[in-house]
């Protein structure tokens, strides 16, 4: 939905105003035009555009990154909680306000009063919280047992925690060398309804965050506590509705597998080879384990290829004679080939990724040659190293250059160690 600048006519900003403030004055004085709020919240930013027509609201519309809303859902959207945001008032002739809502019907609303928006509950001030992921989270009851990673299976607790009708959350804290991991799930009458992640480096909420919890019962070193909530405390965590799953547990993994198999299939066709004979299959995370495996490779003067999957792509890596050759891999919607193909391998593997190697006939291999867009070139931006000397030079400069972008958003974010 296009909308004419128009005339400023005031400027404000959350929390200084609220948006109720805003209509209530524009209907007093009897603006003609329209408010735009944009607000932040959960990281994204959305807008808001409040149509007035004679100091009286006659349409709405609202703009996220992945949707649009229009009439009442949009002005009552407009009202919710929102911690920061700015406010224009903008000044429009009748007939362009009349002509916005006759081409977009479907942006009326069906009453200009204000919403009664329920009043978000908060923690009372004398509440024992955890701060995990950036969330304040309610201590609860602590219950005495606790249990090691090492010798709990996480489907089997999450049954357990169903049979018992659970209330609340496990956390599951570990130590991977010198980093540490944190995470919690939380349950309502048993059932797994949101997550909550976070490591030195990264922050996941809901499904994803749920994935990282799920390798870190993998961990040598880790333990399981538990808390109970009482009602009033989980429905205030179970609020913030990044924390949701999208499902159940198994429904969440099950897509995940689904969306990484199919995005296998692709890569696979995208060379036209067959599946070939498995010889290796493991989770690797960090650029030390994938130098390993490309000497591996090279040791064994492979025929065949590497495929790399995670939640977030997957990949193929074609060698020949253990020396790789040919990359292409893909995100969602994104392919890429070649040395980007090879960058995002590099990106991926800071994550925990599945990799599996394949052993195919050199005829095999030559035709997946034949594309040669996917060729690795000595003077591929990140690949040289790789395709001559598997890596010692570069995984060291590339190890350099990550542990700069992390100390580099540790001071952005004021963290201190």
């Amino acid at each position: 939905m296009k909308v004419p600048r128009g005339s400023k006519l005031a400027s404000h900003r959350l929390p200084d105003v609220s948006m109720s403030d805003i209509v209530k004055e524009g209907s007093k004085e009897g603006i003609t035009g329209y408010i735009r709020f944009t607000a932040e919240k959960k990281g994204d930013i959305i807008d808001f555009y409040v149509f007035l027509l004679k100091g009286k609201v006659v349409g709405a519309f609202s703009e996220t990154p992945e949707e649009q809303f229009f009439g009442d859902t949009a002005y009552n959207n407009a009202f919710l909680s929102y911690d920061y945001g700015l406010l224009d008032v903008r000044e429009l002739e009748e007939e362009v306000v009349s002509l916005l809502i006759g081409n977009y019907p479907e942006a009326k609303v069906t009453t200009s009063e204000i919403p009664a928006i329920p009043e978000k509950k908060e923690l009372p001030e004398d509440t024992k919280f955890l701060r995990i992921a950036n969330l304040k989270i309610p201590y609860g009851n602590l219950l005495e047992f606790h249990l090691s990673v090492d010798v709990t299976e996480f489907w089997e607790l999450l049954d357990e925690m169903e049979r018992r009708s659970f209330s609340g959350y496990f956390r599951v804290f570990g130590e991977e060398g010198v980093t540490s991991r944190d995470g919690c799930v939380f349950f309502s009458e048993g059932k797994a309804k949101g997550s909550l992640y976070e490591s030195e480096d990264e922050v996941k909420y809901g499904d994803g965050a749920l994935f990282k919890v799920l390798f870190t019962f993998g961990l040598e070193k880790g333990v399981i506590d538990f808390h109970e909530l009482e009602p009033d405390f989980l429905e205030i965590v179970l609020d913030y509705p990044a924390l949701m799953l999208s499902g159940t547990p198994q429904e969440v993994f099950h897509r995940i597998e689904e969306e990484e198999m199919e995005a296998i299939r692709k890569a696979r066709s995208y060379f036209g080879i067959p599946e070939g004979e498995q010889v290796i299959s493991s989770q690797v995370k960090e650029l030390a384990a994938f130098e390993i495996l490309l000497r591996t490779l090279k040791d064994r003067k492979l025929d065949g290829y590497l495929v790399m999957s995670s939640h977030a792509g997957a990949g193929i890596l074609i060698v020949e004679a253990g020396i790789p050759r040919a990359a292409f891999y893909l995100s969602g919607s994104t392919e890429v080939a070649a040395g980007q193909a090879l960058e995002a391998f590099l990106e991926q593997i800071q994550e925990e990724t599945n990799v599996k190697i394949f052993a195919l006939s050199a005829e095999d291999v030559q035709k997946a040659l034949g594309h040669e867009e996917a060729s690795i070139r000595a003077s591929d931006s990140v690949s040289e190293a790789i395709v001559h000397e598997l890596g010692e030079d570069f995984f060291v400069e590339i190890t350099q250059a990550h542990r700069f972008k992390e100390e580099f958003q540790k001071r952005r974010k004021g963290v201190t160690k």
